[in-house]
């Protein structure tokens, strides 16, 4: 601030400097914006003497020039002052005019007043109240539901200066969906260019409106086993505010112990119901919201089936063991039930009403291992199966068994390669695994890096107190070699290339060597007969 307090005032005496010794006495910045109660650095100019400043607040002088002196204004909280420079001139004293200075102030609290709960449909009035905010020219106030904006006032017809008050109201309509939603008043104190942007918001007010437009529902069977538990459940759909809705829930005549729970615009309740008298009950729901009571009525049949008892003659069999199954029933029940013994595949047994008593026998097999058994009686009332069950399952005992599946006979490992030898056994209890190789112990599982000492035969053997198994595995180790086969054909293939050149050129030469031979033979014949037509010649001449 104060450079540049000192680059102005430098610039200001250049111009001054080009032309004549007008007097002159300015201030600046002439429009400067301070916070209330805070400090403003003012520079005064001219080409006279004696400059000084004229303010309502303290002031002190902090810099200064040949022809300028900067001034720091404190505790700026008059609102009316408008400081000016003065400058003792030959014509007298010169004073500039009078810097108007914007003084703002953040609101000292945003409140908005109680929102009464609301009932859907109906119109209800907002007021936002900001308190010792300045300038009120330049303020802006917004009102929000959630992040709707509901109004937005600006008040660019006020003249003072000074910190005061606004209120502003709105109406709005009650709606369904303004359920939770929070109103805020958000303000905006907008000073740019030459100050800053300040905002502030009000604490929010979140909205209760009430709306039970729809009954509640209860959901619950239409039949109940005596001596047994149902969970019932009443919901009050799209109700607002669901946290205020009151549940009061009956069955037999009798008051229920209920949890509440709300989501959304849905408030629940849960209860457990339990009778031991056989009939049609009455089960009632009755919802409060406010001035608005709603219930529900459901019809609940009530039945009763016998006690199970079942029984397996050993519950851990060895195999090949005979195992005997029994499922009886005990106490009172309602008429006309059956029984059956089952397993997850297919019924094993099955009995009418009259002989309250089933068995079925069987061989422990291996495949019996860890099997279910079930129990059941089943009783069709008003055309709906209700049924009971109680099961239990067989443990087998058998001992070890290796094949493939578990402990492969042969692997094939690549040289270099990371692997780990596994093998296992089938058997209950789990056998113990142990393998060995050269006479001693191999680790089973542990991965390692395939070499090829690892090539050749392990000898595994599984067992547990029903037996043991045994089984050789045979690993094969791939060494990494170069392919000979390869090598000796491209060999071969070469030598044959070459082979079949040599032909070639030798074919080539043997021609041109014999057509050689022909002419020298041809030569002598060709003088002779020269010879003999110069004879000829010779005779017919004489």
């Amino acid at each position: 601030m104060q450079k540049f307090i000192f680059f102005f005032a430098v610039g200001a005496w250049a111009v001054t400097q080009g032309t004549t010794e007008e007097e002159f006495v300015e201030i600046w910045p002439p429009n400067p914006v301070v916070e209330f109660g805070g400090s403003l650095d003012l520079n005064c100019t001219s080409t006279c003497e004696n400059i000084g400043i004229e303010s309502a607040y303290t002031k002190i002088p902090i810099e200064n020039g040949s022809n300028w002196k900067a001034f720091r204004l404190s505790n700026v909280d008059y609102w009316a002052a408008s400081p000016l420079c003065y400058a003792e001139c030959k014509t007298g004293q010169k004073k500039s005019p009078k810097a108007n200075i914007i003084i703002y102030k953040s609101p000292e609290s945003i409140e908005l007043d109680p929102i009464p709960e609301m009932e859907v449909g109906k119109l209800y009035n907002f007021t936002c109240r900001v308190l010792g905010v300045a300038p009120i020219h330049d303020l802006t106030v917004t009102l929000l539901k959630g992040e709707e904006q509901l109004l937005i006032k600006a008040f660019q017809d006020h003249t003072r200066p000074e910190a005061g008050a606004v209120v502003v109201n709105h109406h709005i309509r009650a709606e369904q969906n303004d359920y939770n939603k929070t109103i805020t008043c958000q303000t905006s104190l907008d000073l740019r260019p030459r100050g800053p942007l300040l905002k502030n918001t009000s604490h929010g007010i979140s909205l209760w409106t009430f709306d039970f437009a729809k009954a509640p529902l209860l959901h619950a069977g239409l039949f109940l086993e005596a001596g047994t538990l149902m969970k019932v459940m009443c919901d009050a759909p799209e109700v607002s505010p669901a946290k205020e809705a009151v549940f009061d829930l009956w069955f037999a005549g009798k008051p229920l112990t209920f949890n509440t729970t709300v989501m959304g615009s849905l408030a629940s309740a849960q209860a457990v119901i339990a009778s031991s008298s056989v009939g049609d009950h009455e089960l009632i729901c009755t919802v409060f919201l406010g001035p608005v009571t709603k219930n529900v009525t459901k019809i609940v049949n009530v039945f009763a089936l016998p006690k199970l008892i079942f029984q397996i003659g050993s519950s851990e069999a060895v195999i090949n063991q005979t195992v005997n199954i029994t499922c009886s029933t005990d106490g009172s029940a309602s008429p006309g039930f059956k029984m059956q013994i089952t397993d997850a595949a297919k019924i094993l047994a099955f009995g009418n009403v009259d002989e309250h008593f089933l068995q079925h026998e069987m061989i422990a097999q291996q495949e019996d291992n860890k099997r279910e058994f079930i129990c059941q009686v089943i009783l069709i009332v008003d055309g709906h199966t209700k049924e009971r069950n109680i099961s239990q399952n067989l443990t087998v005992f058998y001992g070890p068994q290796m094949d493939d599946s578990n402990c492969p006979h042969a692997l094939t490992w690549k040289e270099g390669s990371t692997t780990s030898f596994t093998c296992s056994a089938l058997g209950n209890p789990t056998p113990i695994v142990q393998c060995w190789k050269d006479g001693r112990p191999y680790n089973i599982g542990e991965p390692q890096l395939v070499q090829r000492e690892h090539d050749g035969i392990y000898h595994c053997n599984a067992t547990n107190q029903y037996g043991f198994d045994v089984r050789d595995v045979t690993i094969h180790v791939e060494s990494h070699q170069p392919n000979i086969l390869a090598i000796i054909l491209g060999i071969a293939a070469i030598v044959i290339l070459i082979s079949l050149v040599g032909i070639v050129v030798f074919y080539i030469n043997r021609r041109k060597f014999g057509i050689y031979h022909l002419w020298k033979r041809q030569q002598p014949q060709a003088a002779q007969a020269s010879e003999l037509r110069l004879c000829l010649n010779c005779t017919t001449n004489n």
